[in-house]
């Protein structure tokens, strides 16, 4: 399973709240983030690079529906 570290997220136009909780947030876990100045001087931008996997874990078989085994 690869993991692609370099998969940027974009969050537009969030208030400077929104962004500092986000900046707070990502910070926590050790992700490499950035913010900057919107279009609009009030509102800012913030992209985070974030793991991205090949595919998705295994479905636990208790989870499923027992139809569709």
């Amino acid at each position: 399973m690869s993991i692609s570290l370099n998969t940027p997220f974009r969050y537009t136009g969030i208030s400077q709240d929104e962004a500092d909780f986000l900046m707070h947030h990502y910070q926590q876990r050790g992700y490499r983030m950035k913010k900057y100045l919107n279009e609009d001087v009030r509102l800012w931008d913030v992209v985070v690079s974030l793991p991205e996997r090949d595919r998705f874990p295994k479905t636990p078989l208790s989870m499923l529906n027992p139809l569709w085994r």
